[in-house]
Formats: C-alpha cells, sequence, structure tokens
C-alpha cells in the first residue's frame, strides 16, 4: 500500500500533535485525481508530462458553453487516463491497494453556474480496482 503527505486547502496537513497526515486508500485516490486535475501540465520541471491541459484549453478561448465543456471534460479524461497509465508503472515496483487504483472513469459531470458564467463546477466520478465509486468536486473558473 502506497500514502501521500494529506493535502489540505493548498497545504500540509499537521495533527494536533504536530505529525505529518498522510492519505491512504480511496482518499489517496481521490487527492490523486485532484492533484492531477488542477496541476498545468507542464509546470512539473522534472516531469513535464503530469497535469493537465484543462487551462490550455479553455483559458482566455472564445468557444460558446458547449465547446468549453467538451474541452474540459476531454482534459479531465485524457489526465485520468494519464494516472492510470502511472499507476499501472508503480505497481510494477510498489504495492498498491485496489482502493487507491482508478480502474476506469464513471462519469464527468460540468455545470456552467448561473450566478457567474466563468465559472464551472466539476463532478468526477471514477471507479476503483475494489469496485467502488469515488466522488470528487472541483470548481474552474474560466
Amino acid at each position: 500500500m502506497s500514502f501521500d503527505l494529506k493535502i489540505v486547502n493548498n497545504d500540509i496537513s499537521v495533527s494536533p500533535n504536530g505529525e505529518v497526515d498522510i492519505v491512504i486508500n480511496t482518499d489517496k485516490l481521490i487527492q490523486d485525481v485532484i492533484k492531477i486535475l488542477l496541476t498545468t501540465q507542464g509546470t512539473n520541471k522534472f516531469y513535464r508530462w503530469y497535469g493537465s491541459t484543462i487551462t490550455q484549453r479553455v483559458i482566455g478561448e472564445v468557444l460558446g458553453s458547449y465547446y468549453t465543456e467538451v474541452e474540459i471534460k476531454r482534459a479531465i479524461e485524457d489526465s485520468l487516463n494519464n494516472l492510470m497509465r502511472l499507476q499501472q508503472s508503480q505497481a510494477l515496483y510498489q504495492n498498491i491497494s485496489s482502493s487507491e487504483t482508478l480502474a476506469g472513469i464513471n462519469y464527468i459531470d460540468i455545470t456552467r453556474e448561473d450566478s457567474d458564467p466563468r465559472l464551472y463546477s466539476i463532478v468526477v466520478s471514477v471507479l476503483t480496482k475494489k469496485l467502488t465509486a469515488v466522488e470528487t468536486t472541483f470548481q474552474l473558473r474560466v
């Protein structure tokens, strides 16, 4: 089983007794999904292929609402497929639990906010190798 440092509000989480918190299993998978989707592809100088192209595909582009949603969905699917390949490579050298392994994408729901047409609420549901659905929500302003 692998683990990662727990991130809360873009910072490492520390427990009241001073220990660094970690995430495992489905919590780790959720964090991995959010991390790859919110990291702009190319910004990690050691792993330029890691991340998402959501911002490059839609921010600053003059697209209709439908085409913006299509581009966001395509970028999310590409990133999650990349995460699946990364986990398969990782599994060759490290034991990864079935609860933290991404097996597939259930659905991606993108909703444009009425109060702010630049803001999209995105729900991503994925399937683990343990055959449980894991869902996370985040917002994107374009």
